[in-house]
């Protein structure tokens, strides 16, 4: 079984890449080089009409996109991979809300900072700005309400292993360090710092430059 990876370093495909390569899954990546715009290519739109990576072609041919989609689907088909708790469990079903909650909420939120004037029909700096300022609030609470969960259930977001949930949330405090404050958010910060002392997902953070 082959999976094939459309990918860039330093986006979403890094938790895809993160996830094929914990399952020791047989995979072939393909670099879309997003700088020189060959995400709109035509060959590549047709395969995913958002023109976004990660796109995953899944051994059968089917097409997934999504980060957070990716993760889960392959988190279900390598049971016993250390991805996600058993199916059915009380952690597995943390790990499931904690990756929409991070996806609906940090995800997002790192996009709204990130590229304010996509988010606003009023191109004044001041209405760009206040998107930002927004966004960067939302992720600070954010950030707040995975601290309680950790201060009470930690140290990882599904409980006592680390996840996929908790690898996601590394590669998007890469992204955006400043949106977890470590006077406040201490668990948050020894999160991160776990993820990335993993020797594997270490390595392939520094490659992705993250």
């Amino acid at each position: 079984m082959t999976y094939t990876l459309y990918g860039s370093d330093g986006s979403g495909s890094f938790v895809v890449e993160a996830a094929l390569d914990m399952a020791g899954a047989d995979y072939t990546k393909i670099d879309v080089d997003m700088s020189a715009g060959a995400h709109q290519d035509a060959t590549f739109a047709a395969i995913n009409p958002m023109k976004q990576v990660p796109t995953l072609i899944l051994p059968d041919g089917a097409v997934m996109t999504e980060s957070a989609a990716i993760a889960l689907h392959l988190a279900d088909a390598f049971p016993g991979k250390s991805l996600a708790p058993e199916l059915g469990t009380v952690a597995h079903a943390q790990f499931v809300r904690w990756m929409v909650f991070i996806s609906n909420n940090l995800y997002e939120g790192v996009l709204r900072y990130f590229y304010s004037d996509r988010y606003t029909t009023d191109d004044r700096a001041e209405a760009v700005d206040s998107v930002k300022n927004a966004a960067h609030q939302h992720l600070q609470n954010a950030c707040g309400v995975i601290e309680a969960h950790l201060t009470e259930h930690g140290p990882w977001l599904a409980g006592q292993s680390m996840t996929m949930a908790d690898v996601y949330f590394t590669m998007l405090h890469g992204w955006h360090p400043d949106m977890v404050d470590p006077t406040m958010n201490e668990n948050l910060t020894t999160l991160a710092q776990a993820v990335r002392s993993n020797t594997d997902i270490g390595q392939l953070l520094q490659r992705h430059g993250l």
